[in-house]
């Protein structure tokens, strides 16, 4: 894997924000929208085949972003927001990642808090 992060391209930016458009019925749906919307814009600003899972993705992206563990904890937990005691904080935590993805088309540091 390249250890230079990639920059999101301006139509990666665009599908990333279109597959996010729409209403969501309640949190856990919101929070799966999101997360299946992130996973190839991740998998291409890590350089990383689609294929991998989404632990995989946050893993390297926390490492490459040098990540806070309480940003990484609730991002990891999107795949199972449902056994977390805050959705609302995996949500928050996936809202901050696709501004992030739009603003600086990278991946950086924690900036959240």
């Amino acid at each position: 894997m390249d250890p230079t992060p990639r920059h999101l391209r301006k139509p990666d930016v665009e599908a990333l924000l279109d597959a996010i458009s729409g209403p969501a019925s309640s949190a856990l749906e919101e929070i799966a929208v999101v997360r299946h919307a992130l996973g190839p814009a991740l998998a291409r600003v890590l350089g990383r085949e689609r294929d991998v899972t989404w632990a995989m993705l946050i893993d390297a992206a926390a490492r490459r972003g040098h990540w806070t563990a309480l940003r990484t904890q609730l991002l990891l937990a999107a795949d199972a927001p449902q056994d977390m005691p805050d959705v609302e904080a995996v949500l928050d935590a996936l809202w901050h990642l696709v501004t992030e993805l739009n603003e600086l088309r990278t991946i950086g540091p924690d900036r959240s808090a």
